[in-house]
């Protein structure tokens, strides 16, 4: 094998193999005449090949192997690198026509979440945030992202920003990958075991509670993970399916403790009673979901977990803190939740009860 394909061959940047292979007829004294009656190819055609004008095929490759000693399969390679390169500089020229589209994205935010770098502008923001949401075009990231959006189960009190919305779920998809690839099968019988344990993880400081939650799921097949609130989304929890296995995304929307409980939970349920059927996106508990069916389910199956059917008439009655933390005590709960609750079923959110909700700013202790 000539030391110049050798070298070559091994290169960075993929110079035509034309190039190589007149450097090798030049380097053995072989005219490309001379080439041409060895390969029984025409003259024009060698001269194309060496020019770059037509490809270096398989069978050309073989005919190189068999006259100059150097394997079809680098030959192969240094066309397909080539072409690789070249193709990959056509995308980029296409980048330009992208800018428009890309700029539509509040800049500030790709930053902090590390989207992008802040010298990035133009074709390379544009190529960036295309193969950040695994897509080839403004278009495609129409189909992928914002299509699916039009059948999601979310509540439609707010004006909604469906790029960032589009973002949010891939920050998620992307921050859950790794436990998404380790995660064991989905085991229905062991979901329903956690979500009973986790109401009992609430009295836990919030880091240690949520790492024991994590865990919960995943030994059942289900992942959860933390992602800050992306501004103008209004989402607190998304649940998803993700090459087979449930993923529950939840967010620092409220900073309260018993909307995160809470919001973990209604997430659960859409995975139990609404398994594979949809991506439900999630704004909280303040949101009027009564005129849909399977958010009313989620918020009854959360409500319940959380304060059992059994204390609802003490929870009801209940006009004090000492009221709350009793009943906090009694179940084994912490009293923001059982606060939270409270305030959700009589709509006050202020006054003394509602102080014993718990306030934590949220992305700076979740991991």
């Amino acid at each position: 094998m000539s030391t110049y394909i050798a070298r070559d061959a091994d290169l960075d940047f993929a110079p035509h193999p034309g190039r190589i292979l007149q450097r090798e007829l030049d380097q053995r004294s072989i005219s490309q005449a001379q080439l041409a009656a060895r390969t029984g190819l025409s003259t024009k055609h060698i001269n194309l090949v060496v020019k770059g004008t037509a490809p270096l095929s398989p069978d050309v490759a073989v005919m190189l192997e068999q006259i100059l000693g150097t394997s079809a399969e680098i030959w192969s390679r240094l066309e397909a690198s080539y072409q690789t390169r070249q193709a990959r500089a056509h995308k980029r020229q296409g980048l330009d026509a992208f800018a428009d589209w890309a700029a539509g994205f509040p800049r500030q935010i790709l930053i902090e979440r590390g989207v992008i770098a802040k010298t990035d502008s133009g074709a390379e923001l544009a190529g960036k945030l295309l193969d950040f949401f695994g897509v080839v075009s403004p278009k495609a990231f129409e189909k992928t992202w914002l299509e699916p959006q039009a059948s999601y189960k979310r509540s439609q009190l707010y004006a909604i920003d469906a790029n960032l919305t589009a973002l949010w779920l891939r920050l998620s998809e992307r921050h859950a990958a790794d436990r998404i690839d380790k995660a064991p099968p989905f085991d229905i019988e062991k979901v329903r075991l956690a979500a009973q344990a986790i109401p009992y993880l609430t009295v836990k400081p919030i880091e240690e509670a949520f790492r024991d939650a994590q865990e919960l799921l995943l030994d059942a097949g289900v992942v959860l993970v933390f992602v800050p609130e992306v501004q103008s989304t209004r989402i607190s929890g998304v649940s998803r399916w993700i090459n087979g296995t449930p993923l529950i995304a939840v967010t620092s929307r409220y900073n309260s403790l018993d909307g995160l409980w809470f919001t973990i939970l209604h997430e659960i349920a859409h995975v139990l009673l609404h398994p594979k059927r949809s991506t439900f996106v999630d704004d909280g508990l303040k949101a009027d979901d009564n005129a849909d069916s399977q958010e009313v389910a989620a918020n009854d199956f959360a409500a319940v977990h959380l304060i059992p059917p059994a204390f609802r008439a003490a929870l009801d009655e209940a006009t004090t803190p000492a009221d709350i933390r009793a009943i906090a005590a009694e179940l084994g709960v912490s009293p923001s939740v059982v606060a939270g609750q409270w305030a959700h079923r009589t709509q006050i959110w202020g006054g003394p009860i509602g102080k014993l909700r718990e306030r934590v700013n949220l992305a700076a202790v979740l991991p």
